[in-house]
């Protein structure tokens, strides 16, 4: 069974190039604007060139930019069939980029505040990965699909992300977050510090707990003890691509049923591929590194 369904925003960005930072009370002649759905579908169509059925659960306007955006579901081989088409508009990002320093400055237009899921849901899922927070909807999956396991990318503080995480079977999170829900600043050459930041983030939630340093690695619990897959490759790279290559490869694993500790191995392969400009669809390749990789740097704590 690979049905996957992946829940999340669909916006319509407008991108505008300037070569300056924007000021207050100035005019500004710009050049160039492009439109682009955003890479807010990189996870769903990543699993969807692993030869997943992917089911994307959102909403969009009844205008052009909804039209768009359900087409460009459809280019990508990802199921459009409980995507909400309300008769309002489509939700805008009008992104400023400085192209001097990569630098953007993002305004948000919600013309649908609240995600209108439609849950009527006519198959059985394998995986529900969730990067929006409605408990309701997580509640409705659960109670009907015992053996779908629940993914929670926990990417806001709010009292909806924390009651989703508290219903997923997994929840990654990252170190910023985990610091703020715990009290506890992470001193990564502490072992001391690094058991008490996982200890305390895991009594949080029932499910399995990933807290994913950036510039370190994957802190999480294997069997008993609570162990770091390190980062391979430069530690100061870091890129929007290549976590979302970390996430889609997760999800495919969890999918597969692989252990936790296979599953984070092979995701910080995928995400090292994409760091260094190697970003690969074939998953085989990906499982061939794995079982060729000497893994003596994975750390232990106890």
């Amino acid at each position: 069974m690979n049905n996957i369904i992946v829940i999340g925003d669909l916006n319509y960005n407008l991108n505008i190039f300037l070569n300056t930072f924007l000021k207050e009370n100035n005019e500004y002649t710009i050049n160039n604007i492009t439109k682009s759905i955003g890479n807010i579908l990189n996870v769903p169509i990543v699993l969807s060139k692993y030869d997943l059925n992917v089911y994307y659960f959102s909403c969009v306007g009844n205008d052009i930019e909804g039209k768009e955006i359900i087409n460009f579901l459809h280019s990508n081989k990802i199921r459009s069939d409980y995507v909400n088409i309300l008769n309002k508009k489509t939700n805008n990002k009008y992104v400023i980029r400085n192209t001097k320093n990569n630098s953007k400055t993002i305004l948000s237009l919600k013309n649908n505040d609240k995600y209108e899921l439609i849950r009527s849901i006519n198959f059985i899922p394998n995986v529900v990965y969730s990067t929006i927070y409605n408990s309701e909807f997580i509640l409705n999956i659960k109670s009907k699909f015992r053996s779908t396991k629940i993914i929670t990318d926990l990417k806001e503080i709010s009292e909806d992300a924390i009651k989703v995480c508290k219903l997923s079977d997994y929840v990654i999170i990252p170190l910023k977050y985990a610091q703020v829900l715990t009290g506890i600043n992470l001193n990564i050459a502490n072992k001391n510090s690094i058991i008490e930041l996982y200890s305390r983030t895991k009594r949080l939630f029932s499910g399995k707990i990933i807290i994913y340093i950036e510039e370190v690695g994957c802190l999480f619990q294997n069997n008993n003890l609570i162990s770091i897959i390190p980062k391979m490759g430069d530690k100061n790279k870091v890129s929007k691509s290549s976590y979302d290559m970390f996430i889609s490869t997760f999800i495919y694993c969890i999918n597969k049923d692989y252990t936790l500790d296979k599953t984070v191995k092979i995701s910080t392969i995928s995400k090292f591929l994409s760091d260094n400009g190697k970003q690969t669809f074939n998953i085989k390749e990906v499982l061939d590194i794995y079982e060729k990789n000497n893994w003596s740097i994975y750390r232990f704590f106890t």
